[in-house]
């Protein structure tokens, strides 16, 4: 990942030397935060429970041979 850290401001200061590795760690652990999100959601809507639940909830039925009735 490559981060140009530029800066505006008003006494004409430049970034510091470490901004950019700053600015790149930062959304580094953004971005493993919102893998781990997406993991646990992912995890839990393939869940058994979950299937279960909407299998309930949507009241589908089933053959003996698994095939969807109805």
């Amino acid at each position: 990942m490559s981060v140009d850290v530029t800066r505006d401001s008003p006494t004409c200061q430049p970034p510091t030397e470490d901004a950019e590795e700053i600015v790149t760690e930062a959304l580094r652990d953004l971005a493993r935060w919102l893998y781990r999100q997406l993991q646990a959601e992912y995890e839990h809507l393939t869940s058994d429970e979950a299937i279960e639940e909407g299998i309930i909830v949507n009241a589908y039925t089933f053959t003996e041979e698994g095939r969807r009735f109805g």
